[in-house]
């Protein structure tokens, strides 16, 4: 997934994932607050990520995402979640490591966030040398 797709997409990505887009319909507003952005901003993005097949976008109904889409953002929430939880255990606080996780999911690779849960895990004594 990496290269495919601009941070700024994958913002948009997560958003309809954390609002159970991939179950669900959500609306453009819904998102466009989310990400503090305008809705002709939401809806120029919708219609990138329809185009690439990552997300169903129909006009006054909203979006969810596809397959790919899914997947996608799972990739990029699950990369996220293990980045906040190993800022956590070295001491960053819950708010700072939410902001600092956000940031980095989109610059470091998967590579890289697996070696830091192996790290992690083995820090917390649980062994883990595989990622």
């Amino acid at each position: 997934m990496e290269g495919e797709i601009s941070p700024s997409l994958q913002e948009y990505l997560t958003a309809i994932y954390k609002r159970e887009g991939a179950v669900k319909w959500v609306r453009t507003t819904d998102v466009a607050s989310d990400l503090r952005v305008s809705p002709a901003s939401a809806t120029e993005a919708f219609k990138r990520l329809a185009e690439e097949g990552y997300i169903e976008y129909l006009p006054y109904r909203g979006v969810r995402l596809t397959d790919k889409g899914l997947a996608a953002a799972e990739a990029i929430a699950g990369k996220e979640r293990a980045l906040r939880e190993a800022l956590k255990l070295m001491g960053v606080p819950e708010a700072e490591a939410e902001n600092i996780a956000c940031l980095l999911e989109h610059s470091v690779s998967d590579q890289a966030v697996r070696a830091i849960t192996v790290f992690v895990r083995r820090c917390m004594g649980e062994g883990g040398g595989q990622g």
